[in-house]
């Protein structure tokens, strides 16, 4: 990459929105989202979304290829990687020790400066399954633990599952949906546990971030086709199958521990 063009590609980027619609792209990969998934999940207007996603095309940071009548628009690779060994070239003349550690390197050195395991659930959309079992963990363990939940595309927490959860007692206080781009490369994860299928597929194309990855097939209670579609039996089912697991996760830390 020439220095014309890494110039048009920070550019590109130098936007809050054209920020977030890239940084979504990458972590959806090589099969990319439609346009009007991306407008749902970052909330623009379709003209204001289609101006950033050309505007990313036109300096080689995504592709947009057409399926049926969909427009679908992905990160093109080969021009992302040209603009970080750009912006690398010739680090500090080779000296690796002064340039940015590779990532395994710097989760394992945030991981090291965490006061307690950090634990992270992880789900699609981070609006029940992960929450509940953030809230789970740490009413059963205390501060044993660091404990987040995040999603890959996060969606505001169902009222439902706020809802099994205090049944049992279990408080729903500073829970809040979070991005996993917030946490990634800022906070050293030693356990990530997977809770849906759809964030376990997805999770194949992050960096390895955490030290461990346990994946529990938690069935989606928004989605419960055997009841009727989204009910709270739904929700307590899932609740329970989660309480049920972090139970023997917590037996398995102290005989490891």
């Amino acid at each position: 990459m020439k220095l014309p063009e890494a110039v048009d590609a920070l550019g590109a980027l130098a936007q809050a929105d054209r920020l977030r619609v890239f940084r979504l792209l990458v972590r959806v990969g090589p099969e990319g989202l439609a346009a009007g998934e991306i407008a749902r999940e970052l909330d623009l207007r379709g003209p204001t979304l289609t101006f950033h996603l050309t505007q990313l095309v036109d300096v080689g940071l995504l592709v947009r290829r057409s399926e049926g009548r969909k427009r679908i628009y992905a990160i093109r690779p080969d021009g992302m990687n040209d603009l970080f060994a750009f912006l690398a070239d010739d680090c500090c003349q080779g000296r690796q020790s002064l340039c940015t550690p590779p990532p395994k390197e710097r989760f394992r050195a945030l991981r090291a400066q965490a006061a307690r395991p950090t634990v992270l659930f992880l789900c699609s959309r981070n609006s029940a399954r992960s929450q509940m079992a953030e809230a789970l963990l740490r009413h059963k363990a205390g501060r044993r633990f660091d404990v987040y939940s995040a999603g890959v595309r996060p969606h505001p927490i169902r009222p439902m599952a706020r809802r099994a959860l205090r049944e049992i007692g279990v408080s729903t206080r500073g829970l809040r949906s979070t991005d996993l781009g917030e946490l990634i490369g800022t906070v050293g994860i030693h356990h990530a546990i997977v809770v849906c299928d759809e964030a376990q597929e997805d999770c194949a194309h992050i960096q390895p971030f955490a030290a461990h990855r346990t994946f529990w097939p938690i069935d989606d209670p928004a989605r419960a086709p055997d009841l009727g579609g989204e009910t709270i039996d739904a929700y307590r089912t899932a609740r329970d199958d989660l309480d049920q697991r972090i139970d023997n996760w917590l037996a398995e830390q102290e005989q490891t521990s």
